[in-house]
């Protein structure tokens, strides 16, 4: 938590990011509300910004998560962002990304933590700039019983070297609940 709020201070400080737009804004363009409505990416800014401003007496929490599937000869990726107002429900956000490529399950939860990472930077960024206050994690589809019990170690401490929070099964609901019924 401390090393997001470090980074937080230290993007709004620099506020050099500019270049960065156009890739910021391909991360997080085409998000959809659960009504399924396409969002752009200043539209998806202004309801999460406005949900966290509406009643600020609680803490928000925004979590990050991907969840993926085979389908016949591509892999259906879904990502979802959650803005969860504790103690008072949540709002979320969510795309859909197929690869025309079929993936062996450690390639593709690679790839689902991967994509989780790039829109969390992202965002993060974004955020920071509205001078928001919430908490960040990043999570992960991944659980220690299971197939996916073999990379949990390495994906976790790759989450980690960016200085994310990260949270696995049972308590990753943005991974393996929210983005998991939607794929």
């Amino acid at each position: 938590m401390n090393r997001i709020k470090n980074q937080q201070s230290e993007l709004v400080e620099k506020n050099n990011f500019e270049p960065e737009l156009n890739e910021i804004s391909k991360l997080l363009n085409n998000f959809k509300t659960a009504a399924d409505e396409v969002l752009p990416v200043k539209r998806l800014i202004e309801e999460i910004k406005s949900f966290i401003l509406f009643d600020q007496r609680f803490h928000y929490r925004v979590l990050i998560g991907t969840d993926s599937e085979n389908q016949d000869q591509d892999v259906d990726f879904v990502s979802a962002i959650v803005v969860h107002r504790v103690g008072q429900g949540a709002r979320y956000f969510w795309r859909r990304q197929v690869i025309a490529k079929r993936l062996e399950l450690h390639h593709r939860l690679w790839q689902e933590a991967l994509i989780s990472l790039e829109i969390s930077k992202a965002l993060i960024k974004i955020l920071t700039l509205e001078k928001l206050n919430f908490s960040f994690e990043l999570h992960l589809d991944l659980g220690y019983n299971g197939k996916s019990e073999s990379v949990i170690k390495e994906l976790i401490a790759l989450v980690r070297g960016y200085g994310f929070d990260v949270k696995v099964k049972p308590s990753s609901c943005a991974a393996s609940t929210i983005a998991d019924r939607l794929v």
